[in-house]
């Protein structure tokens, strides 16, 4: 193991420092982490419970909204009730998804340096227009960044952590 580490040490990588090597590189990284912080959160989560959850949440969202616009104070103070309740049930459920995303930062922690080190402030991507708060070009914070949004979402779809919620009728 300590001879594949100084063997890489000492690897010239000068090549992974430009574009497209270095846009690729980063995306690939990005991808590989957030599909195993996805497929761990998976592992560790009740997919039937979390999704009665989000399904209560929304429809005590929206039997708050209604009781407001109707006007009806034991309705409101109701409704205010359930919002509640489901709020920590939310809580609860946050804090155990962020169990998983504490045990991923060490790692995170150790390996921002070691990028920094390797691209510095060179250019990672081009973007094809000039993007607010970014620009035309990305160095390695930013186009990480943009990878790990895109690629989260993603695996988060794919592999059933988002979904959509079926309205139900609010009672009157």
């Amino acid at each position: 193991m300590i001879d594949l580490l100084s063997v890489v040490a000492a690897a010239d990588l000068s090549f992974l420092q430009q574009p497209p090597v270095a846009t690729v590189f980063i995306l690939l990284l990005t991808a590989a982490i957030n599909l195993v912080m996805t497929l761990a959160s998976r592992r560790t989560m009740n997919l039937d419970e979390y999704r009665r959850m989000m399904e209560e949440a929304n429809y005590a969202q929206r039997e708050l909204m209604a009781a407001m616009r109707s006007g009806n104070q034991r309705r409101i103070s109701r409704a205010q009730k359930r919002q509640q309740e489901i709020s920590q049930l939310q809580l609860k459920s946050s804090g155990d998804r962020m169990k998983i995303s504490i045990f991923f930062i060490i790692p995170l922690f150790l390996l921002w340096p070691i990028l920094r080190n390797l691209f510095g402030n060179n250019i990672i991507a081009y973007v094809p227009f000039d993007a607010p708060l970014l620009g035309a070009t990305l160095g390695m914070f930013n186009w990480y960044f943009l990878c790990s949004l895109a690629t989260n979402i993603i695996f988060q779809r794919v592999l059933g952590l988002t979904f959509e919620i079926e309205p139900r009728e609010i009672e009157e």
